[in-house]
């Protein structure tokens, strides 16, 4: 018995400590020279659901592209999440699509 509630009780821990952990991946398209439209911004909530943003490319407006990237951040961190980790931006070719170069910048955010 004293095993079935230690067990119990380590994966509703495990369950709540992986459940309160935003994701924010921002995306950059059009690094090699291809026609720069807009970047994207996916951001992942506690409960799995993904809703993406779409805001000013870096390339056209930096002023633009950081104010709306910084609302979505501060919308996240206002309702109490702290950055935990925050990965730089890494360049990926799209496969068969040439050289069409895009990067990805990972932030995960918890309640503390």
């Amino acid at each position: 018995m004293k095993k079935l509630l230690f067990v119990l009780a380590f994966t509703f821990i495990g369950q709540q400590a992986f459940s309160q952990v935003y994701i924010i991946t921002e995306k950059h398209d059009g690094l090699n020279g291809q026609i720069a439209t807009f970047d994207s911004v996916f951001v992942t909530n506690p409960l799995g659901v993904t809703i993406t943003h779409s805001i000013p490319h870096i390339f056209e407006s930096i002023i633009d592209h950081n104010s709306a990237f910084n609302l979505i951040l501060n919308n996240v961190i206002n309702s109490g999440y702290k950055i935990v980790t925050m990965h730089p931006f890494e360049a990926y070719v799209a496969p068969n699509q040439g050289s069409n170069f895009y990067a990805l910048r990972t932030i995960y955010l918890g309640i503390p």
